[in-house]
């Protein structure tokens, strides 16, 4: 440590030594709401500026959700101006959806708005601390989550390009008041934070002060056994990559059943609940991944059994596992589309598009091409084999799943089915496949 750094009051002496411990950034982005938390950071990151050697500069969010949401950006503004940084402001629209509370709308607005603004390799430092990870503890102790929820937040993970780091969260809430106080600080107090309807603001004003009287370190405790649980979730990733590896197919929305089948329970939930994650999926509660067990691996290999929740579905077809993050697209209408082939053709009902895959065959020009869906009493003879198939069992050889047929594109020239999507020509048409159909990885 430098003789400078030695001299620091114990505080942002503190916080120079947890920087020092994360990677290092072109740049630090402090995420400034102008309330308490958030106001000692930025004075403590102008202290420490000197040390780091990096660019620092802050952005505040404007939500727009309160009366004097301008007030506060102008006082962010005044304070950045004190102490020439440079600020930027952003506003966002938030609009409370059917699935999420109106706080926990403005939480992801407000986290899309810093991701746009950051800069690649700069690391956002947000002012949670210690008494915020112990309420988080709680919360989702309460909420019955597992390891991943209950180690809370983490003190620093990629992210955009960079990085999101906590640097607070070995401080106490009384201890950056009591810097705010000594450095005369002036910040602005939230009026929602008053409301105890929110379960944080309840949890904050009515319990946490009885369990301190009984354990004064209850922060500190707290936030050791967040570490604990993110250590423990560490491993359990760990353990779940190394399965996924030895399940996933070529497409990352498909598992293998057999390597699936030979984990035990709960390990293949493990894994389950880790691949849902890397998918983006909303991972289903436990009373659903306990029907994964009984309605999907002990199913007969003929059946085609569907599990479905709020945010995600899984489907059994032979010996895989499907994924799906929303709902399937409606099966179209049995229609008629004319095709040129000189562009791709959108598909109805959010199917993606028909296009070339390359030059056009010759028996493509100049003549009528129509794209379609599955009707009754459909028949193709795959290019280069006897005996013409009903449609039900062409797509039975194909591999296609029951959920695809009815959304499969049909391609007709002069009236003739000539292909089964990109999977299979018609007799009396030959050669390679001349189509490509164009849709997300989970849609096949």
């Amino acid at each position: 440590m430098s003789t400078a750094s030695s001299s620091l009051p114990a505080l942002p002496r503190r916080l120079l030594k947890t920087l020092r411990r994360l990677p290092q950034p072109r740049g630090y982005l402090v995420a400034l709401s102008g309330g308490l938390d958030s106001t000692v950071l930025l004075h403590l990151m102008t202290r420490l500026h000197g040390e780091l050697k990096a660019p620092l500069r802050a952005i505040h969010v404007h939500h727009g959700l309160q009366a004097e949401a301008d007030d506060w950006s102008l006082h962010c503004k005044s304070l950045c101006d004190q102490l020439s940084l440079p600020l930027v402001v952003r506003r966002v629209e938030v609009e409370s959806g059917r699935r999420q509370s109106l706080e926990a709308q403005a939480r992801r607005a407000r986290y899309r708005a810093i991701a746009d603004a950051m800069g690649e390799g700069e690391m956002v430092l947000l002012a949670h601390h210690g008494d915020d990870q112990a309420e988080t503890l709680l919360l989702q102790l309460l909420r019955g989550a597992g390891v991943a929820g209950l180690a809370a937040m983490p003190l620093v993970r990629p992210w955009h390009g960079g990085w999101l780091a906590r640097p607070l969260l070995e401080e106490t809430r009384e201890s950056l008041r009591g810097w705010a106080e000594k450095e005369n600080l002036a910040w602005l107090e939230d009026p929602s934070n008053q409301d105890r309807r929110h379960a944080r603001n309840y949890l904050r004003h009515e319990v946490m002060p009885l369990l301190r009287r009984r354990w004064p370190n209850l922060a500190a405790t707290l936030g050791r056994s967040a570490r604990h649980c993110g250590q423990a979730g560490g491993l359990l990733a760990e353990l779940a990559e190394s399965d996924l590896e030895k399940t996933v197919t070529s497409n990352p929305w498909q598992l293998r059943l057999p390597p699936l089948a030979q984990l035990t329970p709960v390990r293949r939930a493990n894994l389950l609940r880790y691949w849902m994650a890397a998918q983006g999926v909303t991972t289903p509660p436990e009373v659903v991944l306990a029907r994964v067990e009984k309605e999907l691996m002990s199913a007969r290999r003929d059946a085609v059994p569907e599990i479905c929740w709020k945010g995600g579905a899984l489907r059994r077809f032979r010996e895989r596992l499907f994924l799906f993050p929303e709902p399937l697209p409606r099966a179209p209408d049995v229609v008629r589309l004319d095709w040129s082939g000189r562009t791709a053709l959108p598909l109805p009902e959010g199917l993606g598009r028909l296009e070339l895959a390359g030059e056009p065959p010759s028996w493509f020009l100049e003549r009528r091409v129509e794209v379609g869906f599955r009707q009754t009493g459909l028949r193709c003879r795959p290019a280069g084999r006897a005996g013409s198939r009903r449609f039900k069992q062409l797509c039975q050889e194909l591999g296609i799943p029951p959920w695809l047929r009815s959304r499969l594109p049909l391609v007709w020239v002069d009236g003739e089915l000539t292909a089964v999507g990109d999977y299979s020509l018609c007799h009396p048409f030959a050669g390679e496949m001349p189509f490509r159909w164009q849709r997300p990885d989970w849609l096949r």
